[in-house]
């Protein structure tokens, strides 16, 4: 008679081996699947080594040959294993570039993206650099945190006049021009040493951000006068247009604290 399992014993190993599900798949990732499948392991193995399930290793084998074979599942293994045991230089990565019409991102071309921000090359020169579209390229310079909207993009790198990037630009700055933004503020001391939640409307960032700075200021002030301890307050800054749910533009959100006061 055999003992029931826990529901650990059951659940603990596919939730290790699915880890990673629904994750991007890095270039280092596929490096890795390339590797293994060149010394000869099987693909439940590689699975389990990326905590990616079976089905998921099968489906980035097929992103690694050539989209014109239109090879799937067993076939997609059987050739690339062939393929890396005749041609170890195998380029899977152009293969893995093609499928994704040339926005496939290495760490070199991410590394390029990185010191071009901060050189301010122009757009369109970056763009052909490393072989992506003017809008791809602004994708991936927000995916890697550098630009926060197609405003910061187009205002340090300019974009070609009548693409794709001018025109989403063009529609983003009226709708900056139309935004408002909501300040929040939790835990903020007033003037008469009451702690209250704050929310106000403003016209322009600049507008809030004035709010902000004399609302701070009153803080630490009535702190400081009525010597009360206090935990950090904490604030939220938030620009809406009318447009932005429409076109995925938005403006970055701010957060932060004024930090705590101490009685002495």
């Amino acid at each position: 008679m055999t003992t029931p399992g826990t529901i650990d014993d059951v659940a603990t190993p596919i939730r290790v081996l699915a880890r990673r599900s629904g994750e991007p798949w890095t270039d280092a990732e596929y490096a890795a699947v390339v590797a293994e499948l060149a010394t000869g392991t099987p693909v439940d193995q590689i699975a389990k080594e990326l905590q990616r399930t079976p089905g998921a290793v099968r489906g980035a084998l097929r992103l690694l040959t050539p989209p014109s074979l239109a090879l799937r599942g067993p076939a997609a293994e059987s050739w690339l294993r062939e393929q890396l045991a005749a041609t170890p230089a195998y380029d899977w990565r152009a293969s893995r570039r093609a499928h994704s019409n040339g926005t496939y991102w290495t760490p070199s071309a991410d590394a390029i993206l990185i010191e071009a921000w901060r050189r301010g090359t122009p757009l369109g020169e970056l763009a052909a650099t490393v072989g992506a579209t003017e809008l791809h390229t602004h994708r991936r310079l927000v995916q890697l945190h550098l630009s926060h909207s197609v405003l910061d993009t187009v205002d340090r790198l300019g974009c070609t006049p009548g693409g794709d990037l001018e025109a989403r630009y063009l529609v983003a700055r009226d709708e900056y021009r139309s935004a408002v933004w909501v300040l929040t503020i939790n835990g903020l001391l007033d003037q008469y040493g009451t702690v209250v939640d704050h929310i106000s409307v403003h016209s322009s960032r600049g507008a809030a951000a004035m709010t902000l700075e004399r609302l701070t200021s009153t803080h630490r002030a009535t702190a400081v006068t009525r010597r009360l301890s206090v935990p950090p307050a904490s604030w939220r800054l938030v620009g809406r247009g009318l447009d932005a749910a429409a076109y995925g533009l938005g403006h970055p959100d701010t957060a932060g604290e004024i930090p705590s006061h101490r009685a002495a």
